[in-house]
């Protein structure tokens, strides 16, 4: 017995072999349809939806061969145990039935300690498909779940962007694009009364864990910022909150700069993340700021440094800080570019073949270029600020 009854179609156009078989399954926990030729069989495995079929096939109007076929052709994911119950014994028939979609084969008269054994054995498929399609429901309302968590979560973080970004900035751009539905970096620039504040960070990971990981780190640059407090401030407590809250496996590459116009002066943090760059109108190198720090949530106390570096423009010049998912991308001959790639590819700036308005839109094309096919193997994010001299 079984703990579920076991639907049976029996295809047969002889009823005593029909009354024989059903006699003899029904007590043991199945409960039988009958069809009588291939076609009411069809009719009957729509309707019914039976878990066992078996199968005659010499029969009026479709045989059972043609039925099978049907059968198969309609199943889609799900696979019903099906038993040719014949006449023909030959070897040939027996190929033929299996190559039509049977699974197995048994010869008439049937004995009835055979089939029961048969039956058995394909009730270990029909319990599989049971417990696939309650594991496939619990799967599919984990995903729908996770879908809409997710869905929650991006726009919670894009809603706190829009918050943290005042207004956009005309000589501010940048790019963001995400591995996953969330991304593990994330930029924000605030413009203040004397200062243009940046902050480019990339968590540990990707989605929802790396963004989580950012909450903490925009909330409080945002909250000093507004204070127009001193680089060396902000870091020290995003530093001290984020080595308190995350596991020891996770920590936050940051570079936060401020560029002060009036004094043509940019100062630059960089915990971590690939050496921000300065160029200019040309494309070519005027500085680069070295990784000089810790990423936040590594170190404490005195471990943690909080060293800048200052160059002051006397030229029209671009900052541009970005995430290990630029520097990571891979060239032409499959090369990491680095951030000397970075920078050479930053000189067709100058080439009047692409005539390109400024470095920023020379990383887009690259970006674009050497993208993988199938998307992007990490987060990515590019910040351009372009400064003018009076």
């Amino acid at each position: 017995m079984f703990e579920e009854i076991v639907k049976v179609l029996v295809v047969d156009d002889t009823p005593a072999n029909v009354k024989i078989i059903k006699k003899f399954i029904e007590p043991k926990g199945y409960e039988v349809f009958v069809a009588e030729n291939g076609q009411q069989a069809l009719d009957m495995y729509q309707s019914n939806k039976p878990e066992i079929v078996l199968m005659d096939i010499m029969m009026p109007i479709m045989d059972g061969y043609e039925a099978t076929q049907k059968i198969r052709e309609w199943d889609d994911g799900h696979w019903v145990p099906l038993i040719f119950l014949s006449a023909k014994t030959s070897i040939e028939d027996q190929v033929k039935a299996i190559e039509m979609g049977g699974d197995d084969y048994l010869t008439k008269p049937i004995d009835l300690r055979l089939l029961e054994a048969k039956l058995s054995a394909m009730m270990r498929i029909v319990k599989m498909q049971r417990e696939l399609k309650t594991t496939s429901q619990k799967l599919k309302g984990y995903v729908e779940q996770a879908e809409a968590e997710l869905d929650l979560a991006k726009r919670l973080m894009d809603n706190m962007l829009q918050t943290y970004t005042v207004e956009e900035i005309d000589n501010v751009s940048r790019y963001s694009v995400a591995m996953k539905v969330i991304s593990g970096d994330i930029s924000i620039v605030y413009k203040s009364s004397s200062k243009l504040y940046v902050l480019l960070a990339d968590a540990t990971g990707h989605g929802l864990s790396a963004a989580i990981s950012l909450i903490p780190a925009t909330q409080l640059f945002y909250a000093m910022v507004q204070q127009e407090e001193s680089i060396g401030n902000i870091v020290t407590a995003i530093n001290r909150t984020l080595k308190a809250l995350l596991p020891c496996d996770r920590f936050v590459a940051a570079t936060i700069a401020t560029i002060d116009e009036s004094n043509q002066c940019i100062e630059v943090w960089n915990g971590s993340n690939p050496s921000p760059v300065i160029v200019d109108d040309q494309g070519n190198l005027l500085k680069t700021f070295e990784q000089t720090n810790f990423a936040f949530g590594i170190v404490s106390g005195k471990a943690f440094t909080t060293g800048t570096e200052v160059y002051y423009y006397t030229q029209n010049a671009e900052l541009l800080l970005y995430s290990d998912g630029l520097t990571e991308l891979r060239n032409e001959d499959g090369n990491i570019i680095g951030v000397e790639g970075l920078v050479e590819t930053l000189t067709l700036k100058n080439d009047p073949a692409f005539a390109y308005e400024n470095a920023y839109n020379v990383l887009l094309d690259y970006i674009e270029k050497f993208r993988d096919e199938d998307g992007f193997g990490d987060d990515l994010s590019l910040i351009s600020v372009r400064t003018k001299i009076a």
